[in-house]
């Protein structure tokens, strides 16, 4: 990721080296596979990459759009689809969406989790919250309050001293457990509301329609990141450290760095949509083609109107 006046971020996050898709109750979910390997990452070394490769899968997702598989049940049957979330996974991790939805960050301790809704807070138990990421184990009673070993259970070989290395908090022991699991179909459900996001955004700024960019404007003013934390460490020089609390988060939060940079270098490209790492930061299609099939109707465009 380019900066004007070049930023020292630093964002790590953990993944493993293998993951796998397997259905459970008619849904399909990925977890970790049996002895794969952890490994922590600076999110801010593959910040592009990790940027465009989720748009990719958003993208893929919006142009085969069915109103009727809304929630992308449907397309989570799917091995095209799977393939995508599985070849993300192996290179930057899971979402994370156990540690993105909670508003109180101490759940474990508090016991319940706290989730936003309208017109009011959704409440549940520690233990019905869980039951979606680690049912499939069939080794917890979810029914019943939830002991220390239980949880000790869920947070796995490695959850637990991933979020003690990383400084954060016991509940980034599921996030980082080789037990977690997350359903497909959110992350493509998620993978296409970042894409159409993204896709506003470079938009609005193409368009010259007034009436069209107020359409877009209304559309962007429902992107509100979740909540963000940093810190600057001082090491040989002062960097920014931001502790996301997932990779959704990430996700998000270099999606407006990106576009709110006047040297952004993650692109859509204005003939095929296609997003894209800019190699020239003055380039507005993802290829050469796609430029010369771009011009070629303009071309065609002025002489028609001549």
């Amino acid at each position: 990721m380019l900066f004007g006046n070049k930023q020292n971020f630093e964002g790590f996050w953990a993944k493993y080296d293998n993951y796998e898709i397997f259905e459970y109750n008619n849904k399909f979910y990925i977890k970790p596979s049996k002895n794969a390997e952890d490994s922590v990452y600076n999110i801010f070394d593959v910040a592009d990459e990790l940027l465009v490769d989720f748009f990719l899968i958003g993208k893929e997702v919006a142009e085969n759009w069915d109103h009727r598989d809304i929630f992308c049940e449907l397309k989570s049957k799917d091995e095209k689809y799977q393939k995508l979330v599985l070849e993300f996974a192996q290179k930057y991790g899971l979402p994370g969406q156990i540690t993105y939805l909670p508003i109180n960050d101490n759940f474990v301790y508090d016991n319940k989790v706290i989730l936003a809704g309208s017109p009011v807070k959704a409440e549940l138990t520690l233990a019905e919250y869980l039951k979606s990421y680690f049912e499939y184990d069939n080794k917890i009673d979810f029914t019943k309050e939830l002991s220390r070993e239980d949880i000790d259970y869920l947070y796995g070989r490695n959850g637990s001293d991933i979020a003690t290395y990383l400084d954060r908090l016991d509940e980034f022991g599921f996030t980082f457990s080789e037990k977690y699991s997350e359903e497909i179909s959110n992350i493509l459900a998620y993978a296409k509301l970042m894409y159409d996001m993204f896709s506003d955004m470079e938009k609005y700024f193409w368009e010259e329609d007034e009436g069209q960019k107020e359409i877009y404007a209304h559309f962007l003013s429902d992107f509100k990141p979740h909540k963000l934390a940093f810190e600057i460490n001082y090491t040989d020089k002062a960097t920014l450290r931001w502790n996301f609390n997932s990779l959704k988060q990430a996700i998000e939060t270099l999606l407006g760095l990106n576009v709110s940079n006047d040297r952004k270098s993650v692109k859509i490209c204005k003939r095929c949509y296609k997003p894209f790492i800019a190699k020239n930061l003055n380039s507005d299609y993802c290829s050469i083609t796609c430029r010369n099939v771009a011009n070629v109707y303009k071309s065609r465009a002025r002489n028609k109107n001549k």
